[in-house]
């Protein structure tokens, strides 16, 4: 484990309404999570903890980052990529591709240690989702996950 790891508590919070509560206000003082309109916002970070797809790091009990994704399968995430339009909550909890749609970090390596918690949960899935550039180009990406360090492989639990 990397120093920058165990400087961080990688983990999802005990009740729905308190990651909620965490969740919600630390997006919305971010960018581009700050542009969304409130009840966009709110419906998908709501659905993203009801599946049980996010992770938060803490720094001591200071919320430092939020990553937020949904799971398809590969047809699924083939026609989010082709449309940019999401599929229906109800089937965000497929197999074989995690979407990522919200990734924050107050510190890089706040984000890499999400990350990598990510990739132990999902190893031998496909990593993908939409990255917006400040030239207003839209590019979606689309990669294997591997695990990049020796921890030992955690199987998602839905």
């Amino acid at each position: 484990m990397t120093i920058a790891a165990a400087r961080f508590a990688v983990r999802q919070v005990d009740g729905r309404h308190l990651a909620m509560g965490l969740a919600l206000p630390y997006l919305a003082a971010r960018q581009p999570f700050a542009a969304f309109q409130a009840g966009e916002l709110t419906r998908t970070v709501a659905g993203q903890i009801l599946r049980g797809h996010y992770l938060m790091a803490f720094e001591g009990a200071r919320l430092v980052g939020y990553l937020g994704w949904a799971c398809y399968s590969p047809a699924d995430a083939a026609a989010y990529a082709a449309s940019l339009e999401a599929p229906p909550d109800s089937r965000a909890n497929g197999q074989g591709v995690v979407w990522l749609l919200m990734a924050a970090a107050t510190m890089p390596e706040a984000l890499d240690t999400m990350l990598r918690d990510g990739r132990r949960r999902y190893a031998g899935w496909r990593a993908m989702g939409v990255r917006h550039r400040r030239n207003g180009r839209v590019v979606v990406f689309d990669q294997p996950i591997r695990l990049r360090d020796a921890n030992a492989q955690v199987r998602p639990e839905n």
